[in-house]
């Protein structure tokens, strides 16, 4: 949605958002989408919690909401204790926990992950994935990009992409959750 298209249909959780403005794309996007991103992109000088608030901050959520979304999205990701830090004090792999959290405070209904772990030791990576399949769980769909072949193994669906090529479509039979994961790997 920060592209304009000419051609078919795009609905977003029921919404078409083919004709919108890009204001409306924005707070469609804020609204419905959480985005995960390999660098974590958080705000050197904000501390975790306020990084976690900034998205709540633009769709408009009072103090006490956000505060209450905010607090609960960094005990999901076990960081409560240090929502006062900034992320140069943490390590990488709570790092990627907290633009987890901040992804989680606004509840979306899909959750864009792009390399999720490529920055984080195996056992973190790990962790990691187990935290994404409990969201998952929870009944938000989770789009992850990934080269670890361990961690596509455990979504759902695959699809390969080689050389900007869709090459393979597999769906594996058995879920990770009685056969309601919506976990998905490209």
């Amino acid at each position: 949605m920060l592209e304009e298209f000419s051609d078919g249909e795009y609905i977003l959780d029921g919404v078409n958002v083919q004709g919108m403005d890009d204001n409306a794309r924005s707070r469609l996007r804020n609204e419905k989408l959480g985005f995960i991103f390999q660098g974590f992109n958080l705000i050197p000088d904000l501390s975790l919690f306020d990084n976690v608030d900034v998205p709540l901050r633009y769709r408009g959520f009072n103090r006490a909401e956000r505060r209450e979304r905010i607090e609960d999205a960094l005990a999901k990701v076990g960081l409560a204790s240090r929502m006062r830090h900034y992320p140069a004090e943490l390590s990488g792999g709570q790092q990627q926990r907290v633009a987890i959290a901040r992804a989680l405070a606004g509840s979306p209904k899909l959750l864009l992950a792009d390399e999720p772990t490529g920055n984080l030791d195996t056992q973190m990576a790990r962790g990691v994935m187990q935290l994404l399949e409990e969201i998952n769980a929870q009944g938000t769909t989770i789009l992850m990009v990934t080269h670890d072949p361990e961690l596509a193994v455990r979504s759902q669906r695959n699809v390969h992409i080689i050389d900007g090529q869709v090459s393979d479509l597999a769906r594996r039979t058995a879920s990770l959750f009685d056969g309601q994961s919506n976990v998905h790997a490209a």
